[in-house]
């Protein structure tokens, strides 16, 4: 079985300071949108690249790499590389239609349960079916529960039961992505696990 330590040794650093993006922050609520009418608007967000960095952060250890996550819905397919600070590959997942791929350490392996293989491989745990909402403040299963600013309407946080285990995700930073209103901080914490995502570029 694929070493675990080989995967604490590529991450290096730590999560380092942004560099600006190109777009406007938010302020109050510059879009003049009511909670029902963004979530529409931004659950129709189904094509998008983000770049950035990500931590896993928990009270043993640290570990950081860049993060580039690219998503087309209509075509089902899906990219995610997680690669250290010097371009050394940790991590990559391909998805075509409904097959997933995932490349660690030069190994190919094929999932329906990817966060359990993953988990499996690299010890991260990493909620990759929930992300993809939750990175647009949006619920992913039916109980979940958004708390909104009482000025912007834009998501604070978000609480899920997901996997059997709780969640909690936090939101700052928001800035106008084209017509959206999106976050380019985020924090997930789950038990003694926190995973910071620091977003340097949304593209849509």
């Amino acid at each position: 079985m694929y070493s675990k330590r080989l995967i604490t040794l590529f991450f290096v650093g730590i999560l380092s300071a942004c560099s600006s993006i190109n777009d406007i922050p938010v302020e109050n609520n510059q879009a003049n949108q009511d909670i029902n009418s963004r979530n529409k608007q931004v659950s129709q967000l189904n094509s998008w690249t983000i770049a950035g960095k990500i931590a896993f952060i928990n009270s043993q250890k640290r570990q950081s790499a860049t993060l580039h996550w690219q998503k087309n819905a209509a075509d089902k397919t899906e990219s995610l590389n997680l690669s250290t600070l010097f371009g050394i590959k940790v991590l990559e997942l391909n998805q075509q239609q409904d097959n997933f791929t995932l490349e660690v350490d030069g190994n190919d392996y094929n999932t329906q349960d990817l966060d359990s293989l993953i988990f499996e491989l690299t010890g991260l745990n990493l909620p990759t079916r929930a992300m993809n909402h939750w990175l647009k403040g949006l619920a992913f299963l039916p109980d979940d529960q958004v708390v909104y600013h009482v000025k912007t309407l834009l998501p604070e946080s978000l609480t899920s039961h997901y996997n059997n285990e709780n969640w909690l995700i936090k939101y700052s930073k928001y800035h106008h992505i084209g017509p959206y209103q999106l976050a380019k901080q985020l924090t997930i914490r789950q038990g003694d696990l926190s995973i910071k995502i620091v977003i340097h570029s949304w593209k849509i």
